[in-house]
């Protein structure tokens, strides 16, 4: 499992890489093509400007997919520390030391035995 989470470690550092140096060299070429035909100084720097926001974008829609799994799995961790301050409000004679300090959980999960 953990020579998985490199290799795709390692993938993604490529399509980062990749994703970013394309529409900055692609725009800089087209700039600097459009600079020598038709004598628009001002081309050059415009569409260097746009590639590299178009890579900006690739990093963050790319990176984004990369964690989602994480976001998930941290909403499930908050929604269940939501649920269980509120059924501590119900319950207040009930002690929840151990389970709020993260040593056991207080209901049990649907895919498999609570474990202490």
């Amino acid at each position: 499992m953990n020579d998985k989470k490199v290799l795709r470690s390692l993938v993604m550092i490529t399509q980062i890489g990749i994703s970013m140096m394309v529409p900055l060299f692609l725009c800089a070429g087209i700039g600097y093509w459009i600079n020598g035909q038709f004598g628009i100084v001002a081309a050059f720097p415009i569409l260097l400007c746009l590639g590299a926001g178009a890579a900006f974008r690739n990093l963050f829609v790319l990176t984004k997919t990369f964690y989602a799994k994480d976001i998930q799995k941290e909403a499930k961790q908050k929604e269940y520390m939501e649920n269980l301050k509120a059924y501590h409000e119900k319950h207040p004679d009930e002690d929840f030391s151990d389970v709020m300090e993260g040593k056991k959980k207080r209901y049990p999960d649907p895919k498999g035995p609570t474990r202490s």
